[in-house]
């Protein structure tokens, strides 16, 4: 018996608060038009004066409710209702806890987005890692806006199909340890979500002096665009 008496104090009191609502709208209209302050009772206020009817028909369909059963539906519906009115208001921290969340759980993922570009969450080191294929190896890179070139790890260019005899140790580099002596290849392509760049230029570090490679700005070049918004790495192919 209780659950039918619970749900009839659930419809009342959401028609309790669509009576309000329609009350206000009939009275105000828009609130954030100024010209519709007014007591008009035409355009969207017959829908408001509808919304009335169906609200006092229904009172004689389902009857005197008590009070608690009222109150017990308020409570639940306006509280639904408020929920969701703070989760618009603060949507926007809500997505960005969601990008960092993501970050998090899934570093370097590269996601396609509905207009083409590709969106990279920043992990929860601070840095932004992608997930890609170089010369269609599975590899991770490490974004460094700083290297003006692709610098590939001696395993990572193992993977990739280089030839250690092939490598030649000849170019001088500066890096965060002091200078080194890197090999120069032409890479092939790299791949990052949907998204192939091909014959790149690059580098590759001596065994054990890397961790991850680096992408560089000779890859970030071959993009039509890229930007860093908060936690989001941007990429425009």
């Amino acid at each position: 018996m209780n659950g039918p008496k619970q749900f009839r104090g659930f419809v009342i009191a959401a028609l309790i608060i669509a009576c309000a609502v329609a009350a206000f709208l009939y009275l105000f209209g828009n609130p954030s038009d100024p010209e519709n302050v007014n007591f008009d009772d035409t355009g969207p206020r017959l829908v408001a004066l509808s919304a009335l009817a169906f609200v006092f028909l229904a009172s004689f369909i389902f009857g005197q409710p008590k009070v608690r059963e009222i109150l017990q539906g308020t409570l639940f519906w306006g509280g639904l209702c408020a929920l969701l009115v703070v989760g618009y208001t603060y949507r926007a921290d809500l997505v960005q806890g969601g990008y960092r969340v993501l970050g998090a759980l899934a570093p370097g993922l590269a996601v396609n987005q509905p207009d083409g570009s590709i969106l990279i969450v920043r992990d929860a080191g601070g840095h932004f890692v992608l997930n890609g294929e170089l010369n269609g190896a599975r590899t991770r890179f490490l974004l460094d806006t700083g290297a003006s070139a692709v610098v590939l790890t001696y395993r990572d260019a193992e993977r990739a199909g280089y030839d250690a005899r092939d490598l030649s140790f000849t170019v001088p580099v500066s890096t965060a340890n002091g200078r080194t002596l890197v090999a120069p290849v032409r890479i092939d392509q790299i791949t990052v979500g949907d998204h192939t760049l091909r014959n790149i230029r690059g580098f590759v570090a001596r065994d054990g002096s890397l961790e991850t490679s680096l992408f560089g700005m000779t890859a970030l070049d071959r993009l039509r665009s890229w930007r860093i918004e908060g936690d989001k790495l941007i990429m425009n192919p």
